[in-house]
C-alpha cells in the first residue's frame, strides 16, 4: 500500500539508524499504521452526504515495547497522525477534528502484542459541513440490559430534511445515546458527547436524562437535564434531531 510505504520511508528518515536498531523485534511501527487504517475503515459512520471515521487513537503496548517506543514516540505519533489525514483524504472520509494519537502501557500484554481504541472526538477545528451525521443502532449493552417485551414499546425516529429517515426501537429499560461506539444508539455528530444521554423506562413512561454532556440535550428546543417524554417530542443532540414516538 503506497500510504504505508510512504509512512515507513518518512519515519526511517526521521530516526535514521536508531529505527533499524530499536525495532528489530517486538511491535513494529508499520503494524500500528495498518491497525490505524483498519480502525478508520471499520469505524465508518455514514451521514447524509459524508462518511465519518475515527480520529482519536489510543495504542496500548506491552511494557518492553512501550520502553522502546518512548525514545521515538513523538516521531511515530506525528507520522501516524499524518497517515490518518492522508488515509481519510485518499478514501474520501471525513474527520470531526484533528487526528490525535497517544500511547499507553498495558502490563497484561506480552512483547509484540498491542491493542487500539479508536474514537470519534470532536475538536475546535472540526469541519463545518452543514449536515448532521446520521444515527445508527449500536451494539452496546447499555446499563439496563433487560429487553422490554414486544408491543407497546417506544421508538426514536431520526429526522433529516424534515422527514423521517430511520427508526430505533427503545427495547431496553435503559437506552444510551452518544458518539461512543458501544452506545445503544450511536449519534455520529460532532456536537454529541461520547455518552451523551440515556432514555430510561420508569413506570411505563420514558424519561430522557442528560449525562453531563458538553453541549447539552434539548427537547423541543429547551435544554433539559431530565424530562419525561411525550408523543412527538423532538430531542436535539448537536445538529441531530430524533423524534420520540410511544409506539
Amino acid at each position: 500500500m503506497p500510504l504505508l510505504r510512504e509512512f515507513e520511508r518518512r519515519l526511517e528518515s526521521l530516526v535514521e539508524g536508531f529505527f533499524a536498531k530499536a525495532f528489530r523485534s517486538g511491535v513494529q511501527p508499520v503494524e500500528l499504521a495498518k491497525r490505524l487504517l483498519r480502525e478508520m475503515e471499520g469505524g465508518q459512520t455514514v451521514g447524509v452526504n459524508q462518511v465519518w471515521v475515527p480520529n482519536h487513537f489510543v495504542f496500548y503496548l506491552a511494557t518492553e515495547d512501550r520502553a522502546r517506543f518512548q525514545q521515538v514516540e513523538q516521531a511515530v505519533t506525528r507520522e501516524l497522525r499524518q497517515l490518518a489525514v492522508e488515509g481519510a483524504q485518499e478514501r474520501g472520509w471525513k474527520l470531526v477534528g484533528t487526528p490525535h494519537v497517544e500511547f499507553k502501557t498495558d502490563e497484561s500484554l506480552g512483547k509484540g502484542q498491542f491493542r487500539c481504541e479508536a474514537l470519534l472526538v470532536e475538536g475546535p477545528d472540526r469541519p463545518l459541513t452543514g449536515e448532521a451525521p446520521a444515527v445508527r443502532a449500536g451494539g452496546g449493552a447499555g446499563r439496563g440490559g433487560r429487553s422490554r417485551p414486544a408491543g407497546g414499546k417506544g421508538e426514536l425516529v431520526l429526522i433529516q430534511n424534515g422527514r423521517p429517515a430511520e427508526t430505533y426501537p427503545l427495547g431496553k429499560d435503559v437506552v444510551s445515546l452518544g458518539r461512543q461506539s458501544d452506545c445503544d444508539v450511536v449519534v455520529a455528530d460532532p456536537g454529541a458527547s461520547r455518552r451523551h444521554a440515556e432514555i430510561r423506562t420508569e413506570n411505563g413512561s420514558y424519561v430522557i436524562i442528560d449525562l453531563g454532556s458538553t453541549n447539552g440535550t434539548m427537547v423541543n428546543e429547551a435544554t433539559v437535564s431530565e424530562r419525561r417524554l411525550q408523543e412527538g417530542d423532538r430531542i436535539t443532540i448537536g445538529r441531530t434531531v430524533l423524534e420520540f414516538r410511544e409506539g
